[in-house]
């Protein structure tokens, strides 16, 4: 027993120093964890965010293309000249009683079908139309140029702040009058 007292009062802590170096140390690994953490939550709002604005602009286009490519007639065409704001009308194959109408209103693109608006999407810059010949009568080719960015507000230079910019050119039927 008397062994053990003697061990007991001979323990010895810690000393300031040692202390202050156990401190440092964990205090560097720490900061290297949360610089990686920090730059992992950055890829992640990159790579999230151009996700977001690509899959927006590709809905609109993709959507966009294949009705037009079925049109039997174009029956509107408003600021089909390159300019911004676009607005189309025409008539769907499958029922040639619909119509179809796509515009851009703000940063979203809405679809109307027979009267009843839908918003296709959000967050588009801008979305340009330029027909060949641009006469509503007459167009037979249509290229669309879609800017897309995310549709929260995001600071410029952010990671979520990324940009998509989507062509595509549409042919249409011969049927079209």
């Amino acid at each position: 027993m008397t062994r053990m007292r003697r061990q007991l009062c001979n323990a010895r802590g810690f000393t300031l120093t040692e202390f202050a170096v156990a401190a440092a140390v964990i205090a560097l690994v720490m900061a290297g964890v949360l610089v990686v953490q920090q730059q992992g939550q950055q890829a992640y709002l990159l790579g999230a965010s151009r996700v977001e604005t690509q899959q927006n602009a590709r809905v609109v286009l993709d959507l966009m293309t294949r009705e037009l490519r079925s049109a039997t007639s174009i029956t509107s065409l408003t600021n089909c000249d390159g300019s911004s704001g676009p607005d189309i009308t025409f008539s769907d194959q499958n029922s040639p009683a619909n119509t179809i109408r796509y515009s851009l209103s703000g940063s979203t693109v809405n679809r109307t079908v027979n009267g009843t608006t839908t918003a296709l999407v959000g967050g588009i810059s801008s979305m340009t139309m330029t027909c060949t010949p641009n006469n509503a009568a007459s167009v037979q080719v249509i290229a669309i140029h879609i800017v897309a960015r995310p549709e929260e507000n995001v600071t410029s230079g952010l990671p979520g702040s990324q940009g998509a910019t989507m062509d595509s050119t549409v042919t249409l039927r011969a049927t079209v009058s």
